[in-house]
């Protein structure tokens, strides 16, 4: 086993933005050919927050999924998905997590860069990288999307398919999306006496800075996208689950010509390439939303009936 200090560069798409973050003196791990860092840097550098430890995971959440990262054992679950990687290794008080399992939990492009001492990771992963046991339905679940689409960017894969071979990922392009409505003007059904109290707190909330996979209001006086709609939502008696996919299967699905003020809107996001629900805002009437997604403003109104939004639309749920 051997170690190493590299510096960790991360390159990063997301919304409005790309940027590029550099970590130093991240300690490299080598064991049987396999490069791991410690998994706390990991979960900083990405962002993610500890929802839970128990015996046997560790479940994070960056707002978007919930991941649980087997503190024992070579099985991960990603929103009720399965799917394998390394076994975590521990050198004296820290866990560290492998290379390529980074890269199958958290939908990131991960590479050492052999003539530097380099970890270099992009997000969002334009591959995975697989392990002994993926089948192509596995893969396209684990990706959000289906086999056809899988097999349609990767000609050459069949099973069985070999570890360590980097599977593109089928990724919306945004740019060649048309939204069906886009051409004409969508009249939005307004009816905000439906949500009063939600909607007041909502506004009350403006301002409140931005944190990505934030932990409890109360304790971390911040919001990500999910964690506000749960919090206006669950002061007035409508409990949410904490994660924009599992409250993408809440309530009643409507058409985008139905949504009116109360509901909540689904989007996918420039950060992910797994085809994920990434964002969800709260219609507040005329094409608008509260919703929150980096600091200034924080937790903002946004026209959601703009290119940007319509273009990474997904659905729309009513629980009121």
């Amino acid at each position: 086993m051997g170690t190493e200090l590299v510096q960790l560069v991360l390159f990063q798409k997301d919304y409005f933005s790309r940027r590029k973050r550099i970590f130093n003196r991240i300690q490299l791990l080598t064991r049987n050919n396999i490069k791991y860092i410690p998994l706390r840097d990991v979960l900083e550098i990405l962002e993610y927050d500890i929802k839970r430890r128990s015996g046997r995971y560790i479940t994070v959440t960056d707002g978007s999924e919930l991941v649980s990262i087997p503190q024992r054992g070579s099985v991960a679950i990603r929103e009720g998905t399965s799917f394998s990687v390394d076994s975590l290794v521990n050198d004296g008080n820290t866990a560290y997590v492998s290379l390529r399992s980074i890269n199958r939990l958290f939908n990131v492009g991960i590479m050492k860069c052999p003539t530097r001492k380099q970890v270099v990771i992009r997000q969002p992963g334009k591959y995975i990288i697989t392990m002994a046991g993926d089948t192509l339905r596995s893969l396209a679940r684990l990706l959000n999307t289906t086999v056809k689409k899988l097999l349609s960017v990767n000609k050459n894969l069949k099973e069985p398919i070999r570890p360590d071979t980097k599977v593109i990922i089928p990724t919306i392009d945004f740019d060649a999306i048309l939204p069906a409505g886009t051409r004409k003007p969508v009249r939005v059904r307004q009816h905000v006496e439906l949500a009063p109290a939600i909607l007041r707190l909502g506004r009350s909330l403006l301002g409140t800075p931005y944190r990505f996979g934030a932990g409890p209001y109360p304790r971390s006086k911040r919001f990500d996208c999910s964690s506000y709609t749960q919090y206006i939502f669950g002061r007035n008696g409508v409990q949410l689950p904490r994660t924009s996919t599992q409250q993408s299967r809440r309530g009643k699905p409507i058409q985008r010509s139905q949504i009116e003020a109360g509901d909540l809107i689904f989007f996918r996001r420039d950060r992910y390439s797994d085809n994920r629900v990434g964002h969800v805002g709260v219609d507040i009437g005329n094409g608008r939303m509260f919703n929150t997604y980096k600091s200034p403003p924080g937790v903002t109104v946004t026209r959601w009936r703009s290119p940007y939004w319509l273009k990474r639309y997904i659905t729309a749920r009513e629980l009121l």
